[in-house]
């Protein structure tokens, strides 16, 4: 089953340095957030039962020095002033100056009187506040509680030691309490010791805590961000890399590659990619040599899937041969001549690709190349006669590398020039295909190409070549040679000598051309002895090629060319 292409996204993608700044970031803020929350509850647990652990050990030693049977007897306001009122007072306020943390203490019993709210109930008997205070309470008055004061709505069930299960918020602040019953003699209580202790001390380690947790916070965020954009740029510019080299492999640009040193090659991942990336690249570059190079780009930027039915196109053709091949490589090591075809060849393929011609596919010492697909080329028969002209040029400078070398060996290759319609496209089964080019202009490019042994040439044309240069054919120096009927054709065709650029031509080719030019002229408004004169006119230095003979004894008997 086919992948489905990825949906496209109306958002914009984030970067990956940013987006692993903002999840460090992130973790470490919920990490501090649930460590936070952790430590607070801890620490607010850890100071509840320390307080509730103060509370009793304060509790009962203050109940130990009190007279229970003594406070029983305190029971109007008028008897603020008695020994027995200042005994317990004095106990009470020397427990408030010596137990650290103590904010109130005081002894209750049950109120007497009826009142009406259901939890205010109880009425002081000795408070512990110094009389100077303005906090100071007389004897009977009722203390104010509430359902949350619940150690004390406890005591009087269990009449055992009671503590606050947590801290308790009022008009006077936030505390915790502790109550424990002051018994009589016979067993028997009425009255209960209270004693407050504030939250102060545990607010100020709380809010110690959250502040040691923010700027721990603050800090691991000033070391996490820089971190999160190294590790970000340690991971991206490799990636980045990857994208790049990915962009240039599938325009099968393998010469921008750069192989460097990835800074985030330690992480094994990245290093697999790489790695991979790597095998993908030779594989590409390997493929690439065997198939031409625009037809793969052309598969590969337009996604285009192989299409087998073909198409007719008229494109220009070039088939080049090394004239002599067999008998050169007699004397050769089978080693030396794959060695300099490869050379050889490799001209070709360079004057093939700079012309934007492909070439189609080696022949023994034969190339066979083409222009107009798969992609469209503006001027295709002009860039084959250059693409022709190059070959030669270079062809022959490699000839004169290798006698500098000494080497005893020469390739002398001709070329055959077409231009016409053929079939191209994707020849043969799905598994083996070959992008190449069939028809009868082929074979007509081939029968040019060896026509060059008859007529003593190197670039030999078809006229339908000649005329698909238009107006460009002036550019050049190009003669009609004869006309003769080819193999495998049952009539004649005009065949042409493509000798040079005009620019660049030189003298002696100028002056050559002009005087074959002028004989075929004079031949043909019917005065064979001036075009006879102007062929023997010739001065040697073109080799004198075959086709000039032809010429001289066609005029000179009238006899038509033979091929």
């Amino acid at each position: 089953m086919p992948l489905l292409p990825w949906p496209r996204q109306r958002f914009r993608r984030p970067y990956i340095a940013p987006t692993l700044a903002v999840v460090f970031a992130g973790t470490a803020t919920l990490t501090t957030l649930v460590t936070g929350l952790f430590v607070l509850r801890s620490s607010l647990e850890i100071a509840n039962q320390n307080t509730a652990l103060r509370l009793r050990d304060s509790a009962e030693l203050v109940a130990s020095r009190l007279d229970a049977d003594l406070i029983a007897t305190l029971q109007h306001p008028s008897q603020m002033k008695t020994p027995a009122f200042r005994q317990v007072h004095t106990v009470l306020t020397s427990a408030l100056q010596d137990i650290r943390g103590i904010r109130f203490i005081y002894t209750l019993r049950k109120a007497k009187e009826p009142i009406k709210d259901p939890f205010s109930r109880y009425a002081f008997a000795v408070d512990g506040t110094p009389y100077s205070s303005r906090e100071f309470t007389d004897i009977g008055v009722v203390m104010p509680t509430s359902n949350s004061t619940d150690a004390l709505h406890r005591i009087w069930k269990t009449g055992r030691l009671e503590v606050d299960r947590d801290f308790v918020s009022d008009q006077w602040g936030t505390w915790m309490s502790a109550y424990i019953p002051l018994r009589r003699r016979d067993g028997s209580f009425e009255a209960v010791l209270g004693i407050d202790i504030s939250a102060e001390q545990v607010i100020l380690d709380r809010n110690r805590i959250l502040s040691n947790l923010a700027q721990s916070y603050l800090l691991s965020l000033l070391l996490v961000l820089p971190l999160a954009a190294f590790v970000g740029s340690q991971i991206s510019d490799p990636l980045r890399y990857i994208h790049q080299s990915l962009q240039a492999i599938s325009r099968l640009e393998f010469g921008s590659l750069k192989d460097r040193l990835i800074a985030a090659g330690w992480i094994h991942e990245i290093h697999q990619i790489i790695s991979s990336l790597g095998t993908v690249k030779s594989a590409l570059s390997e493929f690439n040599s065997y198939v031409p190079s625009a037809l793969v780009r052309k598969l590969v930027l337009n996604r285009s899937s192989l299409n087998l039915s073909g198409e007719i196109r008229h494109l220009a053709i070039m088939f080049t041969d090394i004239r002599g091949f067999t008998g050169l490589c007699e004397n050769l090591d089978p080693k030396q001549v794959l060695q300099l075809l490869n050379q050889y060849f490799a001209i070709i393929n360079e004057v093939a690709t700079a012309t934007q011609g492909i070439l189609d596919k080696y022949i023994g010492d034969s190339a066979l190349l083409f222009w107009g697909a798969p992609d469209s080329v503006d001027h295709p028969a002009v860039a084959c006669v250059e693409a022709a002209l190059h070959c030669r040029e270079r062809l022959d400078a490699l000839n004169v590398q290798w006698k500098e070398e000494g080497r005893s060996v020469a390739f002398h290759t001709t070329f055959g020039i077409d231009y016409g319609s053929v079939v191209v496209g994707n020849i043969g089964p799905r598994e083996r295909v070959n992008y190449t080019i069939i028809g009868d202009r082929v074979n007509l490019a081939q029968r040019l190409e060896f026509s060059n042994r008859i007529f003593g040439t190197r670039i030999l044309a078809s006229a339908d070549m000649v005329q698909a240069l238009g107006p460009a054919a002036a550019d050049y120096l190009i003669l009609k040679v004869g006309k003769t009927r080819l193999k495998g054709l049952s009539q004649p065709m005009e065949l042409f000598e493509v000798i040079a650029r005009r620019h660049g031509a030189t003298e002696q080719q100028l002056l050559f051309a002009d005087s074959i030019n002028a004989a075929q002229q004079a031949h043909q408004e019917g005065r064979p002895e001036e075009a006879l004169a102007l062929l023997q006119a010739i001065q040697p230095g073109l080799g004198e090629p075959t086709y000039l003979k032809h010429l001289i004894a066609k005029y000179s008997d009238g006899l038509p060319i033979s091929g």
